[in-house]
């Protein structure tokens, strides 16, 4: 079978994408995914036939506009303008890309920000769609997925879907127009006034969830095509050369932390890094910090701080004592799986509901948000992942069942039934 893997955004919105077409082609498939040409590493050498979009990823997260954003707590309106900016300046060639990688194919399988154009793409081409998003993309009474920095009134069941699902027709009302180039460039009808996502559901369409129950459990009410199947994670640890002086700096004291913020823009990196070198001084901890995306490093570190470019999680999080990062959906499960308490500094969107859900748990203290970070906050909350035992057992307890799951084993199974195999 052919399959069409269609992914867009940040290192955390397409690894797990990633994840999938890799596990499609080990399985026989041929597959192709079609994502930002940043990622054509990260594909190589996969079995996957990668057809890169005509975007610069990092060059975007990058831009005034991206950065402000990103470190002003996210807030909606902006998020809402900074996407349908995205869109408008991109979509024709993205549309062409995603045209050109899907010809031919039996299925389409579109991720996250991908999923709208996808799933009108599908419909375009009379194949079969799977949706994939890394967070719950869909209302429900029993809980209220708020990705907001202000934690949300508790509300009635009622009142949680209901207002789910103005915000998603609001955003998408909003969006909507952006869609009509992409969809003229492929000869499709204007998009619909409702979410494509909720008419695909109603008609029966597999949604995957890429996360755990463990820690989100699936909503009572969902509709049997909707399977929440654990992450979907990209193992490179056993292959992976660590750097000169990584493994002896391990060995040389106390086990460290982790610090790092993946692809997060900071609009001021010197300012972030001297908060948590404070931090880090105060609580007294040795530390790993990961440059990501956002170049969260410098030269002038101390002897008890290690900084690197990047690491797999499944190498580098096993060896750490605890996880200092942005609460994306990819981190938290790889932070969950290793078995180690989190810190969490969320900077927008889904990552302040991710903070949340740990804190509630007893994984993590309370959220810091990254735009009013100072090191004091940071050193008592590192200080408490540390020395609180019971969030130690907890998140080590956690681990065991992370680990036992395998999100893309049943993410091959969920896809496949929908082809028909």
């Amino acid at each position: 079978m052919k399959i069409a893997v269609l992914a867009f955004g940040s290192r955390g919105d397409v690894q797990p994408a990633v994840a999938l077409a890799a596990a499609l082609a080990s399985h026989g498939h041929a597959t192709s995914l079609v994502a930002p040409r940043n990622f054509t590493a990260l594909a190589s050498g996969r079995g996957v036939e990668f057809r890169p979009m005509p975007i610069d990823m990092v060059e975007e997260l990058h831009a005034p506009e991206s950065e402000a954003l990103f470190s002003g707590g996210g807030n909606p309106i902006a998020l809402l303008r900074w996407s349908i900016q995205t869109v408008r300046k991109a979509g024709g060639g993205i549309a062409s890309a995603v045209l050109d990688g899907a010809k031919g194919a039996d299925l389409i399988v579109a991720t996250a920000l991908m999923d709208p154009f996808g799933a009108l793409l599908a419909k375009r081409l009379e194949v079969p769609c799977a949706h994939a998003w890394w967070a719950p993309a869909l209302a429900a009474r029993d809980f209220l997925f708020a990705a907001s920095e202000t934690a949300p009134w508790r509300l009635p069941s009622w009142a949680n879907r209901a207002l789910f699902l103005a915000l998603a027709q609001a955003m998408w009302l909003a969006m909507r127009p952006a869609y009509r180039p992409a969809c003229e460039v492929c000869g499709m009808a204007p998009p619909p006034f409702e979410p494509p996502l909720r008419r695909a559901v109603a008609r029966g369409e597999t949604l995957l969830l890429a996360y755990s129950e463990a820690l989100l459990p699936r909503s009572r009410e969902w509709p049997a095509n909707v399977e929440a199947t654990g992450w979907w994670f990209l193992d490179d640890g056993a292959n992976w050369m660590p750097p000169p002086g990584l493994e002896r700096f391990l060995a040389e004291g106390p086990t460290p932390i982790y610090v790092g913020f993946g692809s997060m823009a900071l609009v001021d990196r010197d300012a972030t890094i001297d908060v948590v070198l404070r931090a880090l001084a105060q609580a007294g901890v040795r530390a790993v910090v990961s440059a990501g995306w956002g170049g969260f490093t410098r030269g002038d570190l101390p002897a008890s701080v290690f900084a690197l470019d990047e690491a797999p999680h499944d190498w580098l999080f096993p060896r750490m004592a605890a996880i200092v990062h942005h609460g994306g959906a990819g981190t938290t499960g790889a932070a969950l799986r290793a078995g180690k308490p989190s810190v969490v500094t969320p900077f927008i969107t889904d990552q302040h509901a991710w903070a949340r859900l740990l804190a509630a748990r007893g994984l993590a203290p309370a959220p810091l948000p990254h735009r009013s970070l100072t090191a004091d906050a940071l050193a008592a909350a590192i200080k408490t992942a540390l020395g609180d035992g019971a969030m130690r057992e907890r998140a080590e307890a956690i681990g065991v069942t992370v680990r036992a799951e395998n999100g893309l084993v049943r993410a091959l199974a969920a896809i496949e039934r929908t082809a028909g195999q």
